[in-house]
């Protein structure tokens, strides 16, 4: 379906001496517009589509924690921003659910000889090269995925001055 463009008329509804029986064929238009809206958009998911927009959006810090295994789940469903405090020196993150041309942001203090690996995805760095972290440092990932890949722009040991 499409979205409607023929808007109902308020020929049969701007005064007190309307009849509904006249009304009938405008209030129709209105519930099949109605209809038509709702089966444009695909409701299964908590913010019903995606889409192209105009202004800035903005999503929720979310913070990542380990689980049991001693990795990160990363659902960017549900965040595509998050923070992380890697520390067991090499860490695996574990990303669900990305969307091609979706970009994530990844902001982490890691310490000299961490390292940060990512589950079933190809992950692609500028020439190649994995980065080095220092001790304590906030690092950010900017990754955007293509569909089959994430790639990653990065900012390395950010501190206050």
């Amino acid at each position: 379906m499409a979205w409607p463009t023929d808007k109902a008329s308020n020929q049969y509804t701007d005064s007190g001496q309307d009849r509904i029986a006249d009304a009938r064929a405008e209030i129709n238009k209105n519930i099949t517009n109605v209809n038509d809206i709702l089966d444009f958009y695909d409701t299964s998911g908590p913010y019903a589509t995606q889409g192209n927009y105009s202004k800035q959006q903005v999503f929720g810090l979310q913070t990542l924690s380990y689980d049991s295994a001693g990795d990160i789940s990363w659902d960017v469903s549900t965040a595509q921003t998050a923070k992380a405090t890697l520390t067991s020196g090499s860490t695996t993150i574990h990303i669900q659910n990305p969307i091609a041309g979706g970009t994530y942001i990844l902001i982490f203090t890691a310490s000299s000889g961490d390292t940060l690996g990512f589950e079933n995805y190809t992950v692609k760095y500028p020439s190649g090269l994995t980065p080095s972290f220092v001790d304590s440092s906030t690092n950010v990932y900017t990754m955007i995925y293509d569909g089959s890949a994430f790639l990653i722009s990065y900012v390395l040991d950010l501190s206050t001055n």
